[in-house]
């Protein structure tokens, strides 16, 4: 559902949502059908859900 926020036990936002860049990235395809399956779970939006999973990964990996 485009434009959902729906809160979610599962899926704690971290990630400021106002005004942002944009980039354009190529991803592999087994990726891209993990993030849309995550947004269909969590009827988030998949640009919500990528930032969420980029930040993730990125603190684990203790770039930020």
């Amino acid at each position: 559902k485009l434009g959902s926020m729906k809160a979610s036990e599962n899926f704690q936002r971290n990630v400021w949502r106002k005004k942002r860049q944009r980039i354009s990235v190529s991803l592999h395809p087994d990726i891209v059908s993990n993030l849309k399956k995550i947004a269909g779970e969590e009827e988030l939006p998949l640009s919500v859900v990528f930032d969420e999973v980029l930040y993730a990964g990125l603190k684990h990996r203790g770039h930020i």
